[in-house]
């Protein structure tokens, strides 16, 4: 897996990451996770989790579209 995080480092981009367990007590599987979190060791293999990025996206509050305190209705546009 190219670009591997471990558990126990800190998320650099919000996103769905796949999951590798060690020791193959689980299949892969997604999470999602916020950037500036910390990724979290397995119950069962610990530390040895692995986590790749497998689709950026950004926190939907944090998006410069949706935190304007006004919003624009559709036919309510102003034209100057």
């Amino acid at each position: 897996m190219a670009n591997v995080l471990q558990a126990g480092e800190s998320v650099p981009f919000s996103g769905a990451y796949k999951v590798v367990h060690s020791g193959q007590h689980n299949e892969s599987h997604y999470v999602l996770a916020l950037r500036g979190a910390t990724f979290p060791g397995c119950l069962r293999c610990c530390y040895q989790a692995k986590f790749q990025l497998a689709l950026s996206a950004v926190y939907v509050v944090t998006h410069p579209f949706f935190h304007s305190e006004q919003c624009v209705t559709l036919g309510e546009e102003s034209s100057s």
